[in-house]
């Protein structure tokens, strides 16, 4: 037995150099790093303060992203930033969301640094933020990328951060019904034409009758009072008188003065009959 053992050994021996020289001329096997969730901190003050909170204290349209620690080498990061419009302050009562924009980055032991940005993508009203570690862009453009919508969100798991606040919309106005316009509006008041003027062919008529009325026998005007003009009848004076100042005579004043001479000319008559009878008594 020891006689074979020792014929077999050299054999044995040279079986463990080669095994051992063909182990050390192997390459060595390549081990994945285990990178597991971004050890990120953010900051929404321009980096004067850090935080890894799960609530971003304030709406901000640029966040600003690091890497918190000693990051694994070789390990990528993917860190992104969405905006959405929603239907309530919180979480819990955001409703309905509708995508605005998003930004991402990837962070790695080189470049550990980075700023995400969405101000040009913020809510007006109510809605959320969310920082979470995957590069993919939650738009409901299909099923693999849906939106948030409560108690769901696409990146379970995966959340750094989120933001839920901001006031309602104003109330969109609304524009009442208007008032038909009338089918039969009403007649408006024709202006009178200049040719429908009262003209003054009857005032001279009137004066003249008024004239002959005042003039007493004795052929002594006598004063007369007038009535107060309307505007009908001081537009009627004004346009008869240029009237009588034209002609300088006037019919009814004649007519008075002939009656007058008459009777002063029977009167004289009667006075020189009496004379000769008183005359022819003596």
């Amino acid at each position: 037995m020891s006689n074979n053992l020792r014929r077999a050994l050299p054999a044995l021996t040279a079986l463990a150099f080669t095994a051992g020289a063909a182990v050390l001329a192997a390459p060595a096997a390549h081990a994945e790093p285990a990178c597991g969730r971004p050890p990120v901190q953010y900051s929404v003050d321009g980096g004067a303060n850090w935080t890894n909170s799960a609530t971003i204290p304030a709406l901000s349209g640029t966040v600003q992203v690091r890497l918190a620690g000693h990051p694994t080498a070789g390990c990528d990061y993917h860190v992104s930033l969405g905006s959405y419009e929603t239907q309530g302050a919180t979480w819990a009562t955001s409703g309905r969301q509708t995508f605005l924009g998003w930004a991402t980055t990837t962070l790695t032991r080189e470049h550990y640094r980075d700023t995400l940005d969405v101000s040009g993508h913020l809510p007006g009203c109510f809605g959320e933020l969310a920082l979470y570690g995957v590069g993919e862009k939650y738009d409901g453009s299909d099923s693999d990328h849906p939106l948030p919508h409560y108690p769901d969100e696409p990146f379970s798991g995966l959340l750094i951060a989120s933001w839920n606040g901001g006031t309602a919309c104003p109330p969109t106005p609304t524009t009442g019904p208007t008032s038909p316009a009338p089918t039969n509006p009403a007649p408006t008041t024709a202006a009178v034409p200049a040719s429908a003027t009262p003209t003054a062919t009857a005032t001279p008529t009137a004066a003249r009758t008024t004239s002959a009325a005042s003039v007493p026998s004795s052929g002594a005007p006598a004063s007369t009072q007038h009535p107060t003009p309307t505007r009908a009848t001081a537009a009627t004076t004004a346009t008869a008188a240029p009237a009588l100042a034209a002609t300088g005579a006037d019919d009814g004043l004649l007519a008075a003065t002939a009656v007058g001479a008459t009777a002063l000319v029977a009167a004289g008559c009667a006075a020189v009959s009496a004379g000769r009878r008183r005359a022819a008594r003596r």
